[in-house]
């Protein structure tokens, strides 16, 4: 989840009686829309200060808005998140219409509230915006593979609820549960840790059924499945961004080692990364799977 935002790009504008405004731009929180574009939050702080260059005040805005992963044809906000940043936003694979979801209302640790928006820039059906409450709130969150349900986990249990909030019911309890993801194929990704840095990755069908726990030692963090071979899974290993057949527990190909990415998402058809850097003065990246060539977009 994002909580650190970048420096990018300053702007100096004239104002009068000897002030100056000067903008600064950030991006960050990528992810994928179905259509293979990046959507993701931009900031933008306009500080006023005198002749001397003391602030005298300051305004920020914040929204959402998409890009092509070759950093062209950005487009305009979708909607302003100003107070409320979007946290770990993740769309829907298969919906007519194109849906955003993140979470809001971060407190010790977890989320109280889902978002959902509908972000298609063409004449809108259907659902507009809805919002999903939990108490005391969730870790994580993912689309499920026939996109009108969503799947959560809170550190206890992995549960799914229908869009509209009916139909809440429990798939697995758990153990300190850390992250959850699905979006393709008929089997839920989660992770849970042990003592120290131990991180296990499972997968399980959203029966509750037939789950396989895969070796603490191909384990990835942030796992994202392949629309391209669901049983495939994309993260973090040591460092390194690699990709893992859970059916063999084995560590298939290492697309990129040093690997310092922020919540990578794997896009639509399973051939590039997106993501931004915790700490470093960069936007939004991207990462050829094939290649392992990184190119910053924003």
């Amino acid at each position: 989840m994002r909580y650190l935002i970048v420096f990018l790009l300053p702007v100096l504008l004239v104002a009068g009686c000897g002030q100056k405004l000067e903008t600064t731009k950030y991006f960050y929180s990528p992810t994928w829309l179905k259509d293979g574009r990046v959507i993701f939050v931009g900031l933008s702080e306009t500080a006023t200060k005198d002749m001397l260059g003391s602030q005298l005040g300051s305004t920020v805005t914040e929204y959402v808005t998409t890009i092509y992963p070759s950093g062209t044809g950005e487009g305009s906000s979708l909607f302003e998140t100003t107070n409320n940043t979007p946290q770990d936003m993740t769309c829907s694979p298969t919906i007519e219409a194109h849906y955003a979801a993140y979470m809001d209302e971060l407190r010790n640790g977890l989320f109280g509230k889902i978002v959902i928006r509908n972000v298609t820039t063409t004449l809108q059906t259907g659902l507009g915006r809805a919002e999903l409450n939990f108490s005391p709130g969730i870790k994580s969150f993912d689309w499920t593979s026939g996109g009108r349900e969503l799947v959560y986990c809170t550190t206890q249990e992995i549960r799914l609820v229908a869009v509209d909030g009916t139909n809440d019911r429990l798939v697995t309890p758990e153990s300190n549960l850390e992250f959850v993801s699905w979006k393709y194929g008929g089997r839920i990704a989660f992770t849970t840790s042990g003592e120290g840095t131990t991180r296990v990755l499972s997968v399980i069908y959203p029966n509750g059924l037939n789950r396989t726990t895969l070796a603490t030692g191909v384990s990835v963090q942030y796992p994202q499945i392949s629309a391209a071979n669901t049983n495939e899974v994309y993260g973090i290993l040591s460092g390194a961004y690699v990709k893992v057949d859970v059916n063999t527990s084995t560590t298939t190909k290492i697309v990129a080692s040093g690997f310092t990415g922020n919540l990578p998402r794997l896009s639509p058809a399973a051939d590039k990364i997106v993501y931004d850097k915790a700490g470093e003065a960069s936007g939004v990246y991207v990462l050829d799977v094939a290649t392992g060539t990184e190119t910053a977009i924003k």
